[in-house]
């Protein structure tokens, strides 16, 4: 039985205003354009430092500059998403007057700048205090986010980052997080470290995956759709953008399909994996997020028998035009007559394989320390029935963590 409040009852009412989406090269006359019709007159933007030293960023920055509005700069200052640049962040915000954040970067940058323009409208001292769903009560200030990895945090309504005063990690989710412009432009993204690209483009098959199962897809199934483009881009071009990562044509599928995945997790919350990833980034560090497809690949596992029929249906609409060779087909198709197990399977070993494949040098897992397991077991206990999961008991997580 679900709890009276969670994630799935407060979907049945979200309603998604559509983002502007911007998909090809040199789209700045049109951003501006559409910031003007926001209102848009002083604007601060965050990025890293070494971005700044790209001739397309600079250009970028120099067409904002143009079209008359004020442009102030914050610097990103940690490796990863943090309360301490949201803060400072935040305060530069406050202290130029400005009206809108253009950021451009990946998910701590684009974090960032959610939780700051959160921030600025709902009038809160700390980011800590919009934790959890539905906390903010009013929609974010004008938010253009120039993607310049394949995150999913560019389209969908979750901001994370990490709290410096307590160590633990947060997880905001909120309809009013989802910024109003979306720009992918892959003359900028080029400067985009190809192993980070890789990285971001794995979380974005776990979280196509993970809304794929929510048990609140069910709300309407156009999430669901979207979650599933997102893990077909992937699974067919990660590869291929390995081996080509000068190809721009590449790049924008990759980044395509995290904006298909963010789109997906507005209506379907977080899974376990996330929840689990979360769990361990707070204890070991942030460096352990990249771990997340292996975490997701050992909760299906564990979870086989409830999980095989939806991860044989993706794996069904991969392989539908074109069979793999060496993988099973699902049962029914024109194919040789696999059964759902095979098929649901074969989709573990392909998410095992593309992982290893793309970033074999990712290293393990640190070890988990005995004393940590209740508390590591029960935050993601606690976690899972907020999102409406089932579920899992002790003994199931220390066997998933076994998997690991």
């Amino acid at each position: 039985m679900q709890p009276k409040s969670n994630y799935i009852t407060y979907t049945e009412s979200l309603y998604y205003e559509p983002q502007s989406l911007y998909l090809e090269c040199g789209q700045e006359r049109r951003v501006c354009a559409e910031l003007k019709k926001l209102g848009t007159k002083r604007i601060l933007v965050i990025c890293r430092p070494s971005f700044l030293t790209s001739r397309n960023v600079v250009d970028f920055m120099k067409s904002l500059e143009s079209a008359g509005f004020r442009v102030f700069t914050y610097r990103i200052t940690m490796d990863y998403s943090s309360s301490k640049d949201i803060l400072a962040a935040f305060n530069d915000y406050m202290s130029y007057n400005c009206d809108t954040i253009v950021v451009m970067g990946g998910g701590a940058e684009i974090f960032c700048a959610k939780m700051v323009s959160a921030m600025a409208t709902n009038n809160l001292r700390n980011p800590v205090e919009a934790e959890g769903y539905g906390k903010l009560k009013k929609d974010i200030s004008v938010l253009c986010c120039v993607g310049m990895d394949n995150s999913t945090s560019i389209s969908s309504n979750i901001s994370e980052f990490r709290d410096e005063n307590t160590g633990r990690w947060i997880t905001c989710l909120s309809n009013y997080l989802v910024p109003q412009i979306a720009v992918i432009d892959t003359d900028i993204a080029m400067r985009t470290i190809t192993q980070v690209s890789l990285t971001s483009a794995l979380d974005t098959v776990a979280l196509g995956v993970e809304c794929c199962l929510s048990p609140s897809v069910s709300m309407d199934s156009r999430y669901k759709a979207c979650a599933r483009n997102a893990i077909s881009l992937v699974t067919d071009n990660l590869m291929d953008m390995k081996e080509n990562p000068d190809d721009g044509f590449l790049r924008k599928k990759i980044a395509l399909a995290g904006i298909y995945a963010g789109m997906a997790v507005r209506k379907t919350g977080l899974g376990y994996s996330h929840v689990a990833v979360h769990a361990l980034k707070s204890r070991y560090g942030p460096s352990t997020g990249a771990h997340y497809c292996r975490i997701l690949s050992a909760f299906l596992k564990e979870n086989f028998e409830i999980v095989k029929d939806e991860l044989a249906n993706i794996y069904n609409g991969l392989v539908k035009d074109e069979v793999r060779p060496g993988f099973a087909v699902r049962k029914g198709s024109l194919e040789n007559m696999y059964s759902t197990e095979a098929s649901a399977e074969a989709f573990i070993s392909l998410m095992d394989d593309i992982h290893k494949a793309a970033v074999p040098d990712v290293g393990p897992l640190p070890n988990i320390p005995e004393k940590d397991f209740k508390g590591i077991c029960d935050e993601i206990k606690t976690q899972g029935e907020v999102y409406g999961l089932s579920r899992m008991t002790e003994e199931q997580i220390r066997r998933t963590a076994l998997k690991l």
